[in-house]
């Protein structure tokens, strides 16, 4: 009989301690916030990456300091993840994508966040790509549309 009793009440505590393991997680996960959302519009066909996103309007999501971003059309019909970015300080003035263009090929380089206090590089420059974007490339900006808060 004690050994039924003492069964019973090892399920019941291990029953017990799986709710409270699971409703911690959960309320972890629903207090998550990403780091940075934002939405844009490519007016022309861009590569991100290995990545080549036609003309359209995007989400942008970083769900942690220094983590991908997830780019995702707005149809939901397309998702990207960038790769690791590199930090530096923001510029001035608003949040934007730049985008160079050398030849025919526009590439997405980095993300001005002034909100975050930082600039995130998805594809820095070479030497010789600095050197081109001198000599005759565009530096162009796309507004990036975030949350207020």
């Amino acid at each position: 009989m004690e050994t039924v009793q003492r069964t019973r009440y090892q399920g019941a505590l291990k029953l017990l301690l799986s709710v409270v393991i699971a409703t911690c997680v959960l309320t972890v996960a629903a207090k998550a916030q990403p780091t940075f959302v934002g939405t844009f519009t490519l007016p022309y066909e861009v590569h991100w990456g290995q990545a080549l996103l036609p003309a359209g309007e995007y989400f942008i999501r970083m769900d942690s300091a220094g983590a991908a971003a997830k780019v995702t059309s707005a149809d939901g019909s397309r998702t990207v993840y960038t790769q690791f970015p590199t930090f530096a300080d923001s510029e001035k003035g608003d949040t934007h994508l730049t985008i160079t263009k050398m030849g025919n090929e526009r590439r997405v380089r980095s993300l001005n966040a002034p909100k975050l206090g930082k600039l995130i590089i998805f594809a820095p420059l070479s030497k010789s790509e600095r050197e081109e974007l001198a000599k005759g490339g565009q530096s162009i900006t796309v507004p990036v549309v975030t949350a207020k808060k």
